[in-house]
């Protein structure tokens, strides 16, 4: 079952939100942790943590990353990075969009198809003003999309209604609402809700036949996959990146 909600996030933006009292930041390393596993690729763009941080948080969900750590590529964009550099990592400035896109970008084209974990999107709500990031995020959404790759990113609390926070959701297409017991998908008026557990170090999903729905909830039509093709050309411009 988590394949399913894996494979559903690729070609959409989604978000990840819950609270304190829920394993909304364990789940999403679960995900991920079972997509390097699968031999896909993620890029991991460090807003709050840095990439030795988050190896450290692999190892507390006893998740084992080292035998898979080929997979896992990083945009450390942290406002102190790490004293050591790790392997398969680049360093931009904090909040220099353009940096993160121009390395996100070369990334994709060595690995299209792949998952791009933006680590929690609240840093981008405390430290930046909405229309300052609201043009970089489209657009790189749609770079990552028009390569058959997935933006996932998390919040850990609900946004307040008319909040930075609530401002930047509304640029995702899937919102995963995060309770105690179930992980609720919405696209739009659609929802599907999935019971979940752990097991040892394992996310266990309910059984409902969910490959279908998730895919229905998820996918994107034709004419969405052309316009996003439109939108790579006529905003590649913005960021002074050629169109292949």
């Amino acid at each position: 079952m988590t394949v399913e909600l894996r494979n559903a996030l690729y070609g959409r933006s989604s978000v990840f939100v819950g609270s304190l009292d829920t394993p909304t930041e364990r789940i999403v390393y679960h995900i991920l942790y079972e997509t390097v596993r699968a031999g896909k690729t993620v890029i991991w763009v460090c807003l709050r943590d840095t990439p030795n941080t988050i190896f450290s948080k692999f190892s507390s969900y006893e998740l084992p990353l080292e035998r898979f750590d080929e997979n896992m590529w990083f945009v450390d964009s942290t406002i102190t990075g790490d004293s050591t550099i790790m392997p398969r990592t680049y360093r931009c400035p904090s909040l220099d969009y353009a940096c993160i896109i121009m390395e996100v970008v070369k990334l994709l084209k060595k690995y299209p198809t792949s998952l791009v974990m933006f680590d929690n999107i609240g840093i981008l709500a405390a430290l930046d003003r909405v229309n300052v990031i609201v043009r970089p995020l489209k657009y790189l959404d749609t770079r990552i999309r028009a390569q058959g790759g997935g933006f996932v990113t998390l919040l850990a609390n609900k946004a307040i209604p008319g909040s930075v926070e609530a401002e930047l959701l509304g640029l995702i297409d899937v919102i995963i609402m995060v309770d105690e017991e179930k992980i609720h998908a919405q696209v739009g008026s659609k929802e599907l809700s999935i019971p979940f557990c752990f097991t040892g170090s394992e996310l266990i999903l309910g059984s409902v036949d969910a490959d279908k729905e998730l895919q229905g909830l998820f996918s994107l039509t034709p004419d969405e996959k052309k316009k996003l093709e439109l939108e790579v050309e006529e905003k590649a411009h913005l960021y002074g990146e050629p169109t292949d």
